[in-house]
């Protein structure tokens, strides 16, 4: 084929794609109706998870796999911001670490709003004024950002996603996606639990043994002192497993037995 011949078949594919994202766009917009008469979230990370595995699975190239993501997560974007006008509030200012985390989960058709500290993306989200909060929660220099954790004992909100960005500049970032329900069980799960401690020998290895005991990998512990309360401490876990698994209900009834203040922060498909 000469150079027309291989522009005629593009432009003929194009007015292909044109009409089925526009058809697959319907069927979202007809679930997202059924969702808001049901009260439910519009963003559904574990269905999100699902069809990007499901599409490179099914990718024989050239395109890459990441470049097929980056592809299908600008097409839910576009999706999501015709269900709802959703805004995602994240600690700014504009193209930050945190900003661009925001957008690698969200892509660029949302709202996006820059908030000065974490405690304002967190009050953001519990008054409504945002739909989701992105906060950073770890990253390779600083280690886990304490004040991130420290929200969460009087929050009621929830982590519904975790973002790892790629290796930037050195850093190997993470961040945490707040929302207001948790996620439902797709069988790669994680689950993040607060529960504070006495200040005595053996509270923290009593604590764990739970997840010892029924064999529960644990990806991340972190204490840090209460800052109300001299001489205790809160820890926070996240272990592998959904909350409605029987393994970890059971590991948080143990857990309200041997601790205070136990907390479940959310359970969230693994980061990819």
């Amino acid at each position: 084929m000469n150079i027309p011949e291989h522009r005629k078949a593009i432009d003929k594919l194009d007015n292909q794609i044109v009409k089925l994202l526009n058809e697959r766009t319907k069927h979202i917009l007809a679930i997202g109706e059924i969702k808001l008469k049901a009260g439910e979230e519009i963003y559904a990370p574990h269905r999100e998870r699902a069809v990007l595995q499901r599409i490179c699975r099914k990718n024989q190239g050239p395109i890459t796999n990441e470049s097929l993501r980056a592809i299908y997560r600008e097409i839910m974007s576009s999706a999501l911001s015709l269900e709802k006008s959703m805004t995602v509030a994240y600690l700014g200012p504009e193209a930050t670490f945190t900003h661009q985390a925001a957008i690698r989960r969200f892509g660029s058709s949302l709202r996006y709003s820059p908030q000065k500290t974490i405690n304002d993306v967190f009050a953001e989200v519990s008054k409504n004024r945002a739909d989701y909060g992105v906060v950073p929660v770890e990253n390779s220099t600083e280690g886990v950002v304490t004040h991130t954790l420290d929200m969460f004992v009087d929050s009621d909100l929830k982590i519904v996603s975790q973002i790892v960005l790629p290796v930037q500049h050195g850093l190997t970032t993470a961040f945490l996606v707040l929302g207001r329900q948790c996620s439902p069980r797709t069988g790669h799960d994680c689950t993040s639990i607060m529960f504070s401690l006495g200040d005595r020998a053996g509270a923290l290895d009593r604590a764990l043994a739970p997840f010892r005991r029924h064999a529960i990998n644990l990806k991340q512990i972190q204490s840090t002192p209460s800052q109300r309360e001299p001489g205790k401490y809160f820890c926070f876990v996240t272990c592998e497993g959904h909350i409605q698994d029987h393994k970890v209900a059971r590991v948080i009834t143990l857990l309200n037995k041997h601790c205070a203040d136990v907390k479940v922060l959310g359970s969230y498909p693994t980061a990819e």
